[in-house]
């Protein structure tokens, strides 16, 4: 398991009544070698069990807050291309202001 520290930038719901899913958007900013911020886009998939528990609706809550995201990521064939897929592996830990 690994952890992704960014800003949730939203929840998008997707799928449909009977499939529903969601996907979980994280803006990931690091500094390059040089120095400069970077920002990076990392979306995850919600979907099944984890939907049903509302894992999506936990990361919801903190639209604009910094957060640290317990996730996976493994490598997925689509469509014959190799991809990465990032998958959630709980909620949001939130470090509390002073």
């Amino acid at each position: 398991m690994k952890i992704l520290r960014g800003f949730v930038l939203g929840v998008v719901q997707k799928g449909t009544s009977e499939k529903p899913w969601a996907m979980v958007g994280l803006n990931e900013i690091s500094l390059n070698r040089n120095g400069f911020e970077e920002t990076n886009l990392v979306e995850f998939m919600v979907a099944g069990k984890q939907y049903q528990e509302g894992l999506h609706n936990a990361y919801r809550a903190q639209i604009g807050s910094e957060v640290f995201a317990p996730y996976r990521d493994e490598l997925d064939e689509y469509q014959g291309k190799s991809r990465i897929r990032y998958s959630l592996q709980g909620a949001p830990v939130r470090l509390m202001d002073q």
